[in-house]
């Protein structure tokens, strides 16, 4: 969780507190129930409902599985109108491939022309390394070991 998550978290709490707070005595709560209690409840539960509520959006970690580098491939200019599945295929033919991730962004969710490859032994990847330079869908590949971002 990071810190956007938990400021969201706190938000939410600190609203549902006082929601709780200033609107408990007007339906009678506080005949019942003495008003701090029902600004702590509303903080505890306003805490986990942020939490829960904001945790499915940006704050939840990437679905996607983080792997480490040493099977990974970057390769780059591969042709906008390029399939996943069509670049697994063309891996394929020299060892097993584990995942395949084009990167796209901006709003509109574009292909940015590069991607990752995973694949499945260190053998496999010095295998698909022939690919750098070649053309794939008329562009050139660049095909090379991926570096761990810093």
């Amino acid at each position: 969780m990071n810190i956007g998550c938990v400021s969201k978290g706190i938000a939410m709490a600190i609203a549902l507190g006082l929601i709780g707070y200033f609107v408990g005595p007007m339906v009678g709560l506080n005949q019942e129930i003495p008003v701090g209690s029902v600004l702590a409840s509303g903080l505890v539960i306003g805490f986990l409902l942020g939490a829960w509520a904001f945790g499915g959006g940006p704050c939840r970690s990437s679905s996607k599985v983080k792997h480490n580098n040493t099977n990974v491939l970057y390769v780059g200019n591969i042709p906008f109108k390029a399939r996943e599945e069509e670049v697994q295929r063309l891996f394929e033919t020299y060892g097993t491939v584990v995942s395949v991730r084009l990167v796209r962004g901006g709003p509109s969710r574009r292909p940015k022309g590069y991607g990752f490859v995973e694949m499945g032994s260190a053998g496999d990847v010095k295998a698909a390394l022939v690919l750098n330079g070649e053309e794939f869908a008329g562009r050139k590949l660049r095909v090379n070991e991926a570096k761990d971002k810093k």
